[in-house]
């Protein structure tokens, strides 16, 4: 009977060991983009039956997906591929993770190294190629003939320890592989037993409020909790209680997943409505902030000329990437443990911070949007039809911003997701249908027609879930560039920035078998956005609107 290690080839058990020490760390999901090179990675993955693989041509969208799953399950995913650009094609992805501080595992078949740089086909320079945009490069080596199972183990560990750590972010592993390729094809697949290494603790630095609160207020009575871009649903009873108190004004980023504890739904319409006069009332004495990333411009241009007097950082991983240029104080803690020791000192009565965002709140009137068909008024009418429970996802340029400025219509259960790492229309339908594959909710994106059609190759696999739904937004192309500030009259405007088309999605839909559904006014809109959200299969709205009379809207909006 042959033993262990002579039943398979080293080559493939070494192979083997990078899939069951994957797994032992806690890999549950692999996207994987077909190729030659990487056949023995994938047979060994496929064949491990415990992690669950989907298979996707495309690696630009692969790695999207792959981001989306990781995103949902809070959690490390896999992606892979075989040599040469195909890695690159995992960049996107690779540096929106990074920025967004998604676990993500970047896993390429390379060629052998002698090869490199001598006009082979599919080989370029892989090792480190990802950098700076992935947290840790990692190798194994090439020479895989002799059993290595234990130093790979012990590279997997300290791989995924990195990926999963405090700061979570893409790792990537250039695995170079030697022909023959599929030597192992034909043998019962083994896999290799890992060490038992045990994982390394992060230490959190305990910190307590050390001040006499009375006379800290007293000093410091503008008092504004700003929350950023997070995929966090922690509970956070006392940021609720916060908010209620109305003295500290609590502002919720659209994608912060907490919009529900905003002291004003309309917060991003107050600063676009506040005069410069008004805008320098706005700026808090003492400035608490959490999560990443904030949308609103206006507040970040003017935090960065009017600094707060002091600026705390909540972020148990220590990092902060100081958008507004304040060097703030970084508290190393449990968001809940900060907000409970912080509500102790909070006084309970209404603010003249919070009263002057409540008189601009008052003066917001959105009606106008409803007079005319336009973009931000079929969002508000779609945004006022979606049902509870559901995972919405939102694309860059246009549509995001339309959403924050009418989050008042966004619903408590609704976890609220975008691409803002990188800010890019590349990949949100991708990341969107990753989400969905590991999802049970109804995962609905709201896109516009660019992003939507320089991302179709989403829909190009049999991975497209019943409840996965997209809303299209077609202006003819690009329209958030006329909107800009300092684009009117400009020569190169169009087609060189803005970039027109009189494409649909009707027949994108009908090519992918997707039910596909029209509107171009409220009234069609009304109708068709109820039969859309009861098809029971994956269905594409497309909403045309015009775009003259979405600039006239916009102009409307920004004259608050």
């Amino acid at each position: 009977m042959l033993t262990f290690a002579e039943s398979m080839n080293n080559f493939q058990l070494n192979i083997n060991a990078i899939v069951s020490g994957l797994y032992d760390k806690g890999l549950k999901h692999v996207v994987i983009s077909p190729g030659s090179r990487n056949a023995p990675l994938i047979m060994a993955f496929v064949r491990f039956k415990k992690i669950k693989c989907y298979s996707v041509v495309d690696e630009r969208s692969a790695g999207f997906i792959a981001l989306g799953m990781a995103k949902q399950l809070q959690e490390p995913v896999a992606v892979l591929c075989t040599s040469g650009s195909a890695l690159l094609n995992f960049y996107p992805a690779v540096v929106e993770a990074f920025y967004m501080q998604v676990p993500l595992i970047v896993i390429s078949a390379d060629r052998p190294s002698e090869f490199i740089d001598r006009w082979d086909g599919q080989t370029i320079v892989q090792n480190n190629v990802l950098e700076p945009h992935v947290l840790q490069s990692f190798a194994v080596d090439e020479e895989l003939d002799e059993l290595k199972t234990n130093e790979i183990f012990e590279l997997i560990n300290e791989l995924y320890d990195v990926c999963n750590a405090l700061l979570k972010g893409p790792v990537h592993l250039n695995v170079p592989l030697r022909e023959p390729l599929y030597a192992a094809k034909d043998n019962v697949f083994e896999y290799p037993t890992p060490l038992k290494i045990k994982a390394k603790e992060e230490e959190i630095n305990e910190w307590e409020i050390g001040f006499d609160g009375e006379e800290f207020f007293k000093a410091f009575p503008k008092v504004m909790i700003l929350l950023g871009a997070d995929e966090n649903f922690e509970d956070a009873p006392q940021l609720i209680e916060l908010s209620k108190r109305h003295f500290a004004v609590v502002c919720a980023d659209v994608i912060s997943n907490e919009h529900f504890m905003n002291s004003f739904s309309n917060w991003e319409l107050i600063f676009m409505k506040a005069n410069s006069e008004q805008q320098v009332q706005m700026v808090p004495d003492l400035l608490i902030t959490s999560g990443k990333m904030i949308l609103n411009k206006k507040l970040k241009k003017l935090f960065r000329n009017h600094q707060p007097k002091q600026h705390w950082h909540i972020a148990e991983s220590g990092y902060f990437a100081d958008p507004f240029f304040t060097n703030p104080q970084i508290l190393t803690i449990k968001r809940q443990e900060f907000f409970e020791q912080f509500l102790k000192f909070v006084p309970n009565v209404i603010s003249e911070y919070y009263n002057t965002f409540f008189q601009l709140s008052k003066t917001i009137n959105l009606d106008f949007i409803n007079h005319s068909f336009s973009e931000i008024g079929a969002i508000n009418q779609v945004l006022q039809q979606l049902p509870n429970q559901i995972n919405l996802h939102l694309s860059n340029s246009m549509t995001i911003r339309n959403c924050a400025f009418l989050m008042h219509h966004f619903k408590k259960d609704w976890s609220v997701f975008s691409n803002r790492g990188v800010s890019g229309i590349d990949g949100c339908t991708s990341t969107a249908l990753g989400f969905a594959l590991v999802s049970d909710r109804l995962n609905v994106l709201i896109t516009g027609d660019l992003a939507f059609f320089y991302d179709i190759n989403a829909f190009w696999n049999q991975l497209v879930p019943n409840h996965f739904k997209v809303i299209m937004m077609n202006n003819s192309g690009g329209g958030i560039f006329e909107r800009i500030d300092g684009t009117e009259g400009l020569e190169e405007l169009n087609p060189f920035i803005k970039t027109p088309h009189f494409q649909t999605a009707e027949l994108v839909a009908k090519h992918f078998g997707l039910s596909y559904f029209k509107a171009n006014n409220y009234e069609s809109l009304s109708v068709e956005i109820k039969r859309f959200l009861q098809e029971p299969k994956a269905s594409i709205l497309e909403i045309q609107t015009e775009e003259q009379i979405n600039i006239e809207t916009f102009k409307q909006l920004k004259s608050l």
